[in-house]
C-alpha cells in the first residue's frame, strides 16, 4: 500500500469521524492487545515499535511501561499521534512499512493493529517486521477477519456487513482472510514460540460496539452508495437493526497473534 491510496480512502485520517472512530477502536481492542503484551512481559528497557500507530494509545502505554526505553511510534500521517504531549522517551516517524524500515536487530517489540491486512502483500511486510527483532524479540499482529455474512440470522445487516468488506477492498486492498494466515507466516519467517488470540466484536448489545460499528457505517456510506454497493434506503434498514433491543449479532473478530525471533 502506497501512502496515497490509504490516505485518500475511507480510512484516512482527514475523513470526517476517523479520529472518532480510530479512538473507539482503541476502546474496544487495547485490553485485548494489553493482555497480550503484558503476558509476553515488556520490559522497562524495551525498544519497541509501534507501526501504523493510528492515535497511539498503544504507543503511549508502551511509552509508560518502558520508562528506561525507546518506542517509536510510526504512521503514513503522524497528525493524530502529536495531539497532545509527546513523552520523552517516545518518538513520532512518518513511515510507510512497505518502504521504510529499521536496522536489523534493532527492536526488542514490534507490535502492528490493523495494519497489514490493508497492504498489498501482508506477508513480506511481515516477513521485514521480523527482519527487525533483535534475538529474543517478539512481533505481535493484530487484524480483524469477518465472520460468514450468510449465517447471519439478519441479511439486511449481513448484507451491510458484506458491503463494507468490498468496498475496503476496492478503496484499499483490504484483504480480510489475511488474519488467519498469520501464524502460518509468522512460521515461515522463521519465528517461533507462535500464539493466537481473537477477540469477537458482538454487536447490539455493547454500547461502545455498537458506536463503532455506527462510526464505521457512517464513513463508508458515500462511498457504498457511490460505488451502487448498496442504496441510502438499505443502509437506513441496515443500521436500524441497531436501535433494537432484540437484535444481537457477530461482525469480526479481531485476531492477535504474536512470534519470537529465536535467541
Amino acid at each position: 500500500m502506497s501512502g496515497p491510496v490509504y490516505q485518500d480512502g475511507v480510512l484516512a485520517h482527514g475523513t470526517h469521524g476517523e479520529r472518532e472512530r480510530l479512538r473507539l477502536l482503541e476502546e474496544l481492542n487495547d485490553p485485548t492487545t494489553v493482555g497480550v503484551l503484558e503476558r509476553l512481559g515488556v520490559a522497562a528497557d524495551w525498544r519497541c515499535v509501534e507501526a501504523g500507530a493510528g492515535h497511539g494509545s498503544i504507543a503511549r502505554w508502551l511509552a509508560a511501561r518502558c520508562p528506561d526505553g525507546l518506542v517509536t511510534a510510526t504512521d503514513l500521517d503522524t497528525a493524530l499521534l502529536t495531539e497532545s504531549p509527546v513523552p520523552a522517551n517516545l518518538t513520532v516517524e512518518r513511515h510507510d512499512v512497505t518502504r521504510d524500515g529499521f536496522p536489523a536487530g534493532s527492536q526488542d517489540l514490534v507490535h502492528a493493529r490493523a495494519l497489514l491486512g490493508h497492504l498489498p502483500d501482508p506477508e513480506l511486510a511481515l516477513d521485514r517486521m521480523a527482519g527487525w527483532l533483535a534475538p529474543g524479540g517478539w512481533l505481535v499482529v493484530e487484524d480483524p477477519t469477518y465472520l460468514p455474512a450468510a449465517d447471519s440470522p439478519y441479511p439486511e445487516f449481513a448484507a451491510l456487513l458484506e458491503a463494507c468488506q468490498e468496498l475496503l477492498a476496492r478503496a484499499h486492498g483490504t484483504d480480510h482472510g489475511w488474519a488467519r494466515r498469520i501464524p502460518a507466516a509468522m512460521a515461515r519467517s522463521g519465528l517461533t514460540d507462535i500464539g493466537m488470540t481473537m477477540r469477537v466484536a458482538v454487536c447490539g448489545t455493547d454500547r461502545t460496539e455498537d458506536a463503532f460499528w455506527r462510526r464505521c457505517f457512517a464513513q463508508a456510506t458515500p462511498g457504498l452508495i457511490e460505488t451502487g454497493l448498496m442504496t441510502a434506503e438499505q443502509i437506513t434498514a441496515a443500521v436500524a437493526h441497531l436501535d433494537d433491543p432484540a437484535f444481537t449479532d457477530t461482525a469480526w473478530m479481531m485476531v492477535s497473534c504474536w512470534g519470537r525471533r529465536p535467541s
